[in-house]
């Protein structure tokens, strides 16, 4: 006896790229399809991913051929175009709404201020996140905290005198994991 199992095929979704602009701003697939982006111009653009997303892609740049990125999971992905910007942008929204969170959390502006031995650090935070924050130096030192958006610190007291190396990984509600952040100090 035999079972026929359905066939799934993945649906390829075409976008052109004209001179300045994408033909589609909005493109709507499921999880497993694929966008084609067309270049036909004469001038060279680009097919490049929003920064801080779960989903990197870039097309680098091209004035001809095409660009083919497969979106297997959920989200809203953004993308833009290096040669022109904000006015030239895009959305690939994979699935339907409501969308998963699909932007990274960002720990920015991370300074030390170090002295006594001990240590404040300084950053800000683009979301709601846990913190895993390490101390690599002659004193070692762990810990991870759940922050919120906005200016934020950690302190660390009672630490050896030496070079030290403090790396920050922020990770939001959704899983997301940030790019680690580390920043060098002395305490005397």
């Amino acid at each position: 006896m035999l079972a026929f199992v359905p066939l799934l095929i993945a649906a390829v979704t075409p976008v052109s790229v004209g001179d300045s602009f994408y033909d589609e701003r909005t493109v709507r697939v499921q999880p497993g399809d694929s966008v084609t982006w067309s270049f036909d111009g004469d001038l060279e653009h680009t097919v490049t991913a929003s920064r801080n997303q779960t989903m990197r892609f870039r097309s680098g740049f091209k004035s001809s051929g095409t660009f083919t990125r497969e979106f297997p999971a959920p989200g809203r992905f953004t993308y833009f175009c290096e040669v022109h910007g904000p006015a030239m942008s895009g959305v690939v929204e994979v699935g339907g709404p409501p969308f998963p969170d699909t932007k990274l959390p960002v720990l920015s502006r991370l300074g030390a201020r170090a002295g006594d031995g001990a240590v404040k650090l300084g950053f800000r935070l683009s979301e709601r996140s846990r913190v895993k924050v390490t101390l690599s130096g002659p004193t070692r030192r762990g810990v991870t905290k759940r922050l919120g958006k906005g200016k934020r610190s950690v302190a660390f007291r009672h630490l050896g005198a030496g070079r030290y190396r403090a790396t920050l990984r922020p990770t939001d509600s959704a899983g997301n994991r940030g790019r680690a952040v580390a920043r060098r100090f002395t305490i005397d």
